[in-house]
C-alpha cells in the first residue's frame, strides 16, 4: 500500500486545512504589544501583552525551550505537538467541554501562526501561542492521566526496528521512549454490552485526533452498546509495522480480558479513521491470529498474550482503507464510511472493489457534502455535519449482521 499513502497523507492535511480555516477565518482579532525576555530557568518568562485574554507570562517547565530565541513558526511547532501529546493523548482524563474549547484554540493559533495567507503580526502570533501555551499548563486533568493508561506492552520492552533517540526541533508529537497504551471507554453500569470496538484515530501519522476521532467516537458507541479502547499507537519517526503491532497487541488485550468488559470474544471490532485505518487494516492483514512482534523484531520474546488471537471480527474503516494487497485470506468483514467531499474516494471505491474481489463482506456508506476528518459526524473544527452522525448506527447494523451470520455459521 505504501505507493498510495501520499495521495491520503494530501487528502487529510489539505482537508483538514480547509475545513478548519474556513471556519477560523476571522478568529485572528488580536491587538497586542507582546516581548519575550529570554528564559533565566525562572519558573516564568514576563511578556507585556494587550490582547483580549489578557495572558501576562509564559508558564514553563525546565523541560520547555527557549520560545525567545524561536521563531513563531518553530514554536508553534511545538505547542503544537505538546497538545497531542499531553492532553489530547490522555483525553479521558479531561472535561470533554474543555477539550473541545482546547481543540479549537489549538488549530485557531496553529493556522494563524503557520499559514502563508495569515496576516498576523508576529507580536500577535507570540500573544496567541502564549495563550494556548498557558491554557495547557494551567490544564487540570478530573482523574490521573497515568492511572488510566492501560500499557500494551511491558515496561521498557516495546519492540522496535526504529532508533529513536533524540526529537530534535521538537518534529514529533513522541519523544523518544514513549511507550503505547489505550484508554478505556466504557458503557454506563447496567447498560447492555453487544460487543467491543477499538478505535485507531488519523492525523497523518503525525498526531493523532483523539477528540474528534477517538473520545466522541467512543461516546457514541458507547451509546449503542459497545464498550471501547482508544489506542494511542506510536507515530511518526516510527514505520507502520511497528504501529500495527500496537493495535494487534490492543486487540489481544480485549479479547484476553472479554469476560472482565462483560463482552464475547467473537464480538471485537476495531475502527480505523484516516491513517489510523492504514494502521488498522495493516495490523488486521500481517498480525492476524497469533502472529506476535517477533515477525517484526526477531529478538523479541513471545509473552501470554502473544497466545491470544488478534483477529478482528468487524472493521470499520472510517474516511479510510484497506491494504492494495490483502493477504490474510481471513480478513475482517469491512465497513466503509466517508463523505461525499472526501478527497480519497477514488482510493476508497478501489479498497472497496477489492474487497468484492477477494469476496470479503463489505458495506459502503457515503454521505453528501461531507469532508474528510468528522469524526462521528463533529468536525475538528465544531461543525456538525448531521447525515455524518448516522453512521455510528449503521456501523451498529452492520456489526449485529455479521455477528449473527458468524453465530449461524459456527453452529
Amino acid at each position: 500500500m505504501t505507493p498510495k499513502k501520499p495521495i491520503l497523507l494530501f487528502a487529510f492535511v489539505c482537508s483538514m486545512i480547509v475545513s478548519l480555516f474556513s471556519g477560523y477565518g476571522n478568529a485572528f482579532a488580536i491587538s497586542n504589544n507582546n516581548t519575550l525576555k529570554k528564559n533565566t530557568g525562572k519558573t516564568e518568562i514576563t511578556a507585556t501583552n494587550t490582547a483580549a485574554d489578557d495572558t501576562n507570562k509564559i508558564i514553563f517547565t525546565k523541560n520547555d525551550p527557549d520560545f525567545a530565541s524561536m521563531t513563531t513558526s518553530q514554536w508553534a511547532t511545538y505547542e503544537f505537538n505538546m497538545d497531542y501529546a499531553y492532553l489530547f493523548t490522555d483525553i479521558t482524563s479531561y472535561d470533554h467541554k474543555f477539550l473541545r474549547e482546547m481543540l479549537d484554540l489549538h488549530w485557531t493559533t496553529y493556522l494563524g501562526c503557520t499559514l502563508p495567507t495569515s496576516k498576523l503580526t508576529d507580536a500577535e502570533r507570540r500573544a496567541a501561542l502564549t495563550k494556548l501555551h498557558n491554557t495547557r499548563m494551567k490544564a487540570v486533568p478530573v482523574s490521573n492521566p497515568e492511572s488510566k493508561r492501560i500499557y500494551l506492552w511491558p515496561k521498557g520492552k516495546v519492540p522496535c526496528v526504529t532508533n529513536y533517540t533524540e526529537n530534535k526541533g521538537f518534529a514529533y508529537a513522541d519523544n523518544p521512549g514513549f511507550e503505547p497504551f489505550m484508554l478505556e471507554c466504557l458503557v454506563d453500569k447496567g447498560a447492555k454490552i453487544k460487543g467491543a470496538v477499538i478505535i485507531a484515530t488519523g492525523g497523518g501519522h503525525n498526531f493523532r485526533s483523539n477528540v474528534e476521532e477517538g473520545l466522541e467516537v467512543a461516546l457514541a458507541l458507547n451509546a449503542l452498546g459497545y464498550q471501547c479502547f482508544i489506542v494511542n499507537y506510536r507515530i511518526k519517526p516510527y514505520t507502520d509495522q511497528e504501529s500495527a503491532l500496537d493495535m494487534a497487541r490492543a486487540v489481544k488485550i480485549v479479547r484476553l480480558n472479554a469476560e472482565k468488559y462483560g463482552v464475547d470474544k467473537d464480538k471485537i471490532a476495531t475502527s480505523g479513521f484516516s491513517y489510523g485505518g492504514i494502521v488498522t487494516s495493516l495490523a488486521a492483514d500481517i498480525y492476524s491470529g497469533t502472529i506476535n512482534a517477533s515477525a517484526l523484531v526477531k529478538s523479541y520474546v513471545p509473552d501470554q498474550i502473544d497466545a491470544v488471537s488478534a483477529d478482528m471480527n468487524a472493521y470499520l474503516a472510517v474516511y479510510s482503507v484497506t491494504p492494495d494487497t490483502i493477504t490474510n485470506k481471513n480478513f475482517p468483514p469491512t465497513f466503509f464510511a466517508f463523505g461525499g467531499d472526501d478527497r480519497i474516494w477514488d482510493w476508497v471505491m478501489r479498497c472497496f472493489k477489492n474487497c468484492l474481489d477477494l469476496h470479503i463482506k463489505v458495506e459502503m456508506h457515503t454521505f453528501a457534502g461531507v469532508p474528510h476528518g468528522i469524526g462521528a459526524g463533529t468536525g475538528a473544527d465544531g461543525k456538525v455535519y448531521p447525515n455524518a452522525t448516522t453512521w455510528p448506527s449503521l456501523a451498529d447494523s452492520f456489526m449485529d449482521d455479521v455477528y449473527a451470520k458468524a453465530a449461524a455459521t459456527a453452529k
